[in-house]
């Protein structure tokens, strides 16, 4: 949810259809087979348009790293560049030819590493980066565009996409997760948005989801996870009109903390759909004894006045003011920077290893609540830990879909509420690790209660029993369903892949 980059910055800123899938992948694909043999990795190079690294190439320690450090650990077999939808198709009938799996890799953000195992290789899909179709009712995108590449590439048209708050997390995921973005409440969530999609599917076969052509699939590709069903080369995405944003950003003193973040969300739910943000409590060091700083960042799709008059009604909510304050009406690709915390520049160190664990949350923790999950952060104090509790707004356009609209179940979702934790090694030594878990993991336990028992599949939690549920709710069953017509071999696997 918040990059180690941004912890930083604000730390320093004080059915039918799948039946017919069914049989086709399993006619042209009966299963992942043993080969007995080495891969033919040579020839998959030959193939390519795209890239293969191996291990003991030069450029292998690089290839193989995901956005987290923790992870470097992992020695996956390969990784292949796809730099085409045919380079994707080549590369999944080699893995079922091969008997080596493919873990798809767009951004490489996974809380968890799953874009990444030692027994298969990842098939980066990065290249795969195209924005197209600027100025028209859709656009199209690759999986592999970062956020700011599609900011960048829409804002001369006036258009926009609902992105994530970190920039460089990738579309394919982003948007096959649900995608949950700092425009959510005002415009829906990023799925809610795709119009169609091209698919490479497990037998190789390159088709189009959308709700004439493969409805099930398509059904399922919005929310129901990435690296579950295919590997999405393409998609169609009804932009937004982009309108100006008033960015704010104000900082509160710790001694408010309690009556501001309850007050915040009780505001923050009455507001018009036009007001879109975000609280997180941080403490860059939690065992230095500074007080934590409680940021609040929104994005007003309105006017300055607007803005203006939105927060004077929370400061008197509160009954105080912000300790500082700033609040900027620009245009909306402007706006994005400072949302991506690259406004102002400064450095953007590597995660290194970080747990999450959050729900989602369908009504205000009200004082008593909102009074616990602080005593929890400020608990047990131990130097090296980073730590951040997040209350990511949401509601509004989220819930306009019927829960089984789409596979992104989470309608009634007003909060996603959670307790994030961060070391500085990539190998922490076990005390340290866990510390840092049992910490979140407290945490975890004041909200749990005061949710409905549901969690966002892209920020994946690695402790988290009833995962199904709390992942997918009322349409897993469905979603086991399409797995086993889609990929009956289970080409695409990992911890927590669909039927696990």
């Amino acid at each position: 949810m918040l990059d180690r980059r941004n912890l930083l910055r604000a730390g320093g800123v004080l059915a039918a259809s799948a039946a017919t899938g069914a049989a086709a992948a399993k006619s042209a694909s009966a299963a992942i087979r043993a080969t007995g043999s080495a891969p033919d990795w040579a020839g998959l190079r030959a193939a390519l348009t795209g890239d293969v690294v191996l291990p003991g190439d030069a450029a292998y320690e690089s290839a193989k790293q995901l956005a987290i450090g923790e992870f470097d650990a992992l020695l996956p077999q390969g990784v292949v560049y796809a730099e085409t939808a045919q380079d994707v198709q080549k590369a999944v009938r080699f893995a079922a030819d091969n008997g080596v799996r493919p873990r798809v890799r767009s951004g490489g953000h996974n809380f968890l590493g799953w874009s990444s195992s030692e027994d298969g290789f990842i098939l980066d899909v990065r290249r795969l980066n195209h924005v197209t179709g600027g100025g028209s009712p859709t656009v199209h995108v690759g999986p592999g565009t970062w956020s700011i590449e599609a900011t960048n590439a829409l804002k001369a048209h006036n258009q926009q996409l609902v992105t994530g708050t970190c920039h460089d997390v990738a579309v394919g995921g982003f948007l096959s997760g649900g995608g949950l973005g700092f425009q959510s409440r005002g415009f829906g969530i990023g799925s809610d948005r795709v119009v169609s999609a091209r698919v490479v599917l497990a037998d190789g076969r390159l088709v189009t989801a959308s709700d004439i052509s493969n409805p099930d699939l398509f059904w399922a590709l919005r929310g129901g996870g990435g690296g579950n069903f295919g590997v999405v080369v393409d998609f169609e995405v009804r932009p937004i009109e982009a309108p100006r944003m008033v960015f704010y950003e104000q900082v509160w003193d710790w001694a408010d903390a309690e009556k501001f973040l309850t007050a915040w969300q009780q505001w923050y739910v009455n507001t018009p759909r036009r007001s879109n943000g975000q609280v997180i409590v941080i403490q860059p060091d939690a065992g230095s004894g500074n007080p934590p700083i409680v940021l609040q960042q929104g994005a007003y799709y309105g006017t300055r006045d607007q803005a203006d008059t939105g927060l004077a009604e929370l400061a008197a909510l509160v009954g105080a003011k912000p300790a500082t304050s700033r609040v900027l009406d620009l245009p909306f690709s402007d706006g994005m920077q400072y949302v991506y915390g690259l406004a102002e520049g400064g450095s953007h160190p590597r995660t290194q290893w970080q747990r999450m664990r959050a729900r989602l949350v369908s009504k205000p923790l009200g004082s008593s609540g909102t009074a616990a999950a602080l005593k929890a952060f400020e608990a047990d104090p131990r130097a090296g830990q980073t730590r951040y509790l997040s209350f990511m707004g949401l509601g509004g356009a989220v819930g306009d879909l019927a829960p089984g609209a789409t596979a992104f179940v989470h309608r009634s979702a007003l909060f996603h509420i959670g307790y994030g934790v961060a070391l500085a090694s990539a190998k922490p030594a076990a005390e340290d690790s866990g510390a840092a878990v049992d910490w979140a993991t407290k945490g975890f336990t004041v909200i749990d209660p005061l949710s409905d028992g549901e969690s966002y599949i892209n920020f994946p939690d690695k402790y988290l029993g009833g995962w199904q549920h709390a992942y997918y709710g009322s349409n897993h069953d469905r979603l086991k369903a399409l797995k086993r017509a889609y990929d009956p071999c289970r080409l695409f696997d990992f911890p927590r892949a669909i039927g696990n």
